[in-house]
């Protein structure tokens, strides 16, 4: 489909200025020929954030998308149990409990504690078990389809976002801060580190990204009415304070501009290259206020870009939240390593913080895809960045290696711009507004059933990871070996937890592009030999090892070792048994839950000093293994995982063991 490019856009803005003083991408940019098709399609970029709701909170149970049917979640460390069971204070066990909105006030369900303390406490050092403790039993609730039909009707229509995590695991303030500067100063050279909502008005002075749009000529502006909820984070810089009213920073980033104000930008088609649009408090989604009456605010600027199809058809909106709000997400938050540069404060890791649900909207994202890339908020902006060209020296090197940019949600060949038909959002605000008198939603007794969710599965875009793991002992050093590989271009977070004999904290680590590393783990020292490590990593990657080492040693046993091989972009992995052993044969059992009706196994056996490798063939590039050994009950591994590298299908239905 033939349309201007943003090229008009920016030219446009910088007509009066010289071309010289634009940044050399920018330059390169403008005076390159327009190209349908791709990046530079984009005439405009829409960022929609609103208050305080965690993924599994709202799309838990949304079919395709990584919710309730996780059952590769974390182990909650010496138990049978994952963190979708959580325990409350007295040692009873809860799995997420439903707020049905025809029955209960569940629209107008009360806040939840969402601070920096109790954040990093239900955390935990990354063992994400102490959610019911520190934030109630209202934070462990979900809603669905019946409740949200807009929410998931919207993410049926476009792009969902199953791994996009809030910046920092506490409130509002510093999520904001990441979303429209990059970062909140952890070294404090600025006015922060500001991991909390407790700063002043003009206490912080570091450059925000509105003001490097505006630096480059990249026209920009913040649509807010007088009540913002105090949510548009430029107020709280000393730059954007005691402006003069025909200020560029006052007219585009101060000054009020209601939802009419956007309508008649999009009429007249001046609407600026970049737009922040603030809720009022009533309609931003916190609780206690209602989703369906916030998404009624949200459909009325959709509506307005669908009024102008030429406006829209060149239009990116990127509808987000500023930070999970105390709801329970289960999804392993990816954390730094220790000593990461301007990744910690005071010696605790600032995030990632929760999942939040993220919907990308556009002509090139039509279709009901999942993008399952780690993205954050500074994501947005690394969008923005690959845009325009318009560098924010903010972002921590860091999160510019395990955050995407968010181009892996679009296909810009194929462009749809036809707008959806969605669900009437003024009717379910009414509706909403009607149940607020129900009564308050009841926790349930203690349970650990976990909630339904949907059948089915959604296309799949391409991940830029391609992850392997695999376990090596060494007898002679008394220690087993954790092996990971990324043959991807993209880094990417890992999460090692020891779930059984020792009682450390999980380990973190990034998984380099196109690197292979290692860790090794002391097993005779602790745990007498015994081992049980998990390996978790994005889009649903899991690994889990359990042995005894002593038993392979000493006692004459086979020495297994099993690795598998992704082959690429295809259908098959390569999986290779190796016994070490110098007396028994090792007879493994291979389970497989997801490509037949019922689990299937085979049996591999393995002379003393002998390999055997077969080829295994998966479900759309998806596998979900668990392998034992003969004679050994300490001895399983589980294997779950992709081959990534190519559009496909999210993760089919699996089989209980």
């Amino acid at each position: 489909m033939a349309h201007s490019s943003r090229r008009k856009f920016l030219k446009g803005s910088v007509a009066a200025m010289g071309a010289t003083m634009l940044p050399p991408a920018v330059q390169q940019a403008l005076a390159a020929p327009a190209v349908s098709g791709t990046l530079g399609s984009v005439g405009h970029v829409v960022i929609f954030c609103q208050e305080n709701r965690s993924f599994d909170h709202y799309f838990g149970t949304i079919k395709g998308a990584r919710g309730f049917n996780d059952d590769h979640a974390a182990t909650i460390q010496a138990t049978t149990r994952n963190v979708f069971s959580q325990a409350d204070s007295t040692g009873a066990l809860y799995t997420p409990w439903r707020l049905n909105s025809s029955t209960a006030s569940a629209q107008w369900l009360s806040d939840v504690p969402h601070d920096l303390n109790t954040g990093t406490a239900a955390w935990n050092k990354g063992r994400s078990d102490k959610w019911i403790p520190n934030k109630g039993m209202n934070s462990h609730t979900y809603m669905t389809r019946n409740d949200l039909p807009y929410h998931y009707a919207l993410a049926d229509a476009f792009t969902l976002c199953d791994n996009y995590f809030c910046s920092a695991r506490t409130s509002t303030n510093p999520n904001r801060l990441y979303l429209m500067s990059g970062t909140i100063d952890p070294q404090g050279l600025n006015g922060g580190p500001a991991t909390t909502n407790g700063f002043t008005y003009g206490s912080l002075t570091w450059q925000t990204y509105p003001e490097a749009l505006q630096a480059a000529g990249i026209s920009w502006r913040t649509y807010q009415e007088v009540d913002n909820y105090d949510d548009n984070a430029l107020a709280w810089f000393k730059q954007f304070q005691n402006l003069p009213t025909n200020s560029p920073l006052y007219i585009n980033g101060v000054q009020t501009r209601v939802l009419a104000d956007f309508q008649n930008d999009v009429t007249n088609d001046t609407l600026p290259a970049v737009s922040w649009i603030v809720a009022p408090a009533a309609k931003s989604e916190h609780p206690s206020g209602s989703p369906n009456v916030g998404v009624d605010y949200v459909n009325q600027f959709l509506q307005a870009l669908a009024s102008n199809p030429a406006v829209w058809a060149k239009t990116v909106f990127i509808y987000t939240y500023d930070e999970n709000g105390g709801f329970y997400d289960h999804v392993t938050t990816p954390t730094p390593p220790s000593g990461t540069a301007n990744e910690f404060v005071s010696g605790v890791p600032i995030g990632l913080g929760s999942r939040v649900p993220t919907i990308v909207c556009s002509p090139w994202s039509r279709g009901g895809w999942v993008a399952s890339e780690v993205f954050d908020h500074t994501s947005t902006i690394q969008f923005l960045e690959k845009w325009t060209g318009v560098t924010c020296p903010n972002i921590s090197q860091w999160r510019r290696d395990v955050c995407g940019d968010l181009t892996s949600c679009f296909d810009f060949s194929v462009s749809n711009a036809a707008f959806p038909v969605l669900p009437n959002t003024a009717a379910l605000a009414t509706l909403a507004t009607s149940q607020q008198s129900l009564p308050k939603p009841v926790p349930p007794a203690a349970n650990t059933v976990m909630p339904p969710y949907e059948a089915g599965q959604k296309p799949l875009r391409v991940q830029p990871y391609q992850l392997n793991g695999w376990l090596t002992q060494d007898l002679a050093n008394k220690q087993v070996w954790t092996n990971w590989s990324n043959g991807g271009s993209k880094p990417a977070p890992l999460q090692i937890n020891v779930d059984n004999y020792r009682s450390d904290n999980p380990w973190m680590y990034t998984m380099a592009a196109n690197a292979t590393s290692r860790d090794y783990w002391h097993v005779i020292s602790y745990g007498n030999g015994y081992y049980d490590l998990e390996l978790l990593a994005p889009n649903q990657f899991y690994r889990r090892f359990k042995g005894y080492l002593s038993a392979t040693a000493w006692q004459g046993q086979p020495e297994p070792q099993v690795q598998l091989t992704n082959n690429g972009v295809g259908q098959t992995v390569t999986i290779l048994f190796d016994n070490s052993g110098t007396t028994n044969t090792a007879v493994f059992t291979l389970l497989d839950r997801i490509t037949s009706a019922s689990v299937t196994s085979q049996t591999i056996t393995v002379a003393p000093k002998q390999t055997s490798t077969i080829q295994f063939t998966t479900t759309n590039g998806w596998y979900d293994l668990k392998i034992t050994l003969g004679g050994d009950s300490n001895f399983m591994q589980s294997m779950v995982g992709y081959t990534e590298g190519q559009q496909g299908l999210t993760r089919p239905p699996v089989l209980r063991w």
